[in-house]
């Protein structure tokens, strides 16, 4: 992303924020970043081009901290501990910016965008089921679609007092209030060995498939394709951006193939700039097998 259009970005950010998404003119946003309303469509063709934008940079901040955290932490529980407590205050953060998203009636719901709303929620539900199934077991996998909206509408209650409500909570004890009441509904679906209400099978398809690509690995391979851009000016490699297409296109397979994984890994070591990340998206992978064998 070049800088300019980062700038852009987080400004309309800013104002969509304070007067709303339809109150706010591409003029406005120009001014407040010193270009003029020509310079402004150079970057983006339309104000409903920069929201989507906007949409786009501020998830994938969240899901970037989250991929970070990942990499972190060798515990499920406290990864998960430490996600939703990262994932509570930058929504707090960004309140207003939510608070415009839920009041603006008057936003552009076109294709694009309804696209990128499906896939975030989708991403969301996603990252609850696999981090309930890190933590309990292949037991827990026939409630873990269950467990996941259970959770996600807890969140949703607690993030509704906060932000609407103007209520306030200690993040770190709301996330471990949360685990232990996720402990508590676990452990009482497996006393019962009662049929799920709602299996995996049947969120996927309400919601599109769990077993999509993980946002956390798409979030690091995302940062890494940034830093190439940056590094080679815009111009990399063709072997690297070969590699990075590769390792990704095998990484959404279902049975992705180790042998395929280590070569890329190992091809995308050998470029300036990216060793941290290739790193973390190995240590990702290695944390991937472990839960899964």
């Amino acid at each position: 992303m070049r800088e300019k259009e980062k700038v852009i970005i987080e400004t309309a950010i800013k104002l969509f924020a304070k007067k709303g998404y339809s109150s706010t003119s591409v003029q406005e946003i120009a001014k407040e970043c010193q270009i003029s309303k020509g310079a402004f469509y150079i970057y983006f063709k339309s104000k409903e081009a920069l929201l989507l934008s906007v949409l786009h940079y501020y998830y994938d901040r969240i899901f970037t901290r989250l991929q970070k955290i990942q990499a972190e932490y060798d515990n499920p529980r406290d990864v998960y501990r430490k996600q939703l407590t990262v994932f509570f205050e930058n929504i707090l953060e960004h309140k207003e910016f939510i608070t415009m998203q839920f009041n603006e009636r008057s936003m552009p719901i076109n294709e694009e965008i309804e696209s990128f709303a499906k896939k975030m929620r989708t991403t969301t539900l996603r990252l609850h089921i696999e981090n309930i199934q890190n933590i309990y077991g292949k037991d827990i996998e026939p409630y873990s679609a269950e467990l996941c909206f259970m959770i996600n509408g807890m969140s949703d209650v607690y993030l509704e007092l906060m932000i609407l409500l103007h209520h306030s909570f200690d993040l770190h004890l709301l996330a471990d209030h949360l685990l232990n009441r996720l402990d508590d509904l676990a452990k009482g679906m497996l006393n019962r060995n009662e049929n799920p209400l709602i299996s995996i099978d049947k969120a996927d398809k309400w919601f599109g498939p769990f077993d999509t690509f993980d946002p956390l690995k798409e979030a690091l391979l995302k940062e890494m394709r940034i830093k190439a851009d940056k590094r080679y000016h815009s111009t990399p490699p063709s072997d690297l951006t070969e590699s990075l297409d590769i390792l990704e296109k095998e990484l959404r397979k279902r049975k992705p193939k180790n042998a395929i994984i280590k070569g890329m890994l190992a091809n995308l070591k050998g470029f300036d700039g990216l060793q941290k990340e290739t790193d973390k998206l190995a240590e990702l992978i290695k944390k991937d097998r472990r839960h899964s064998d």
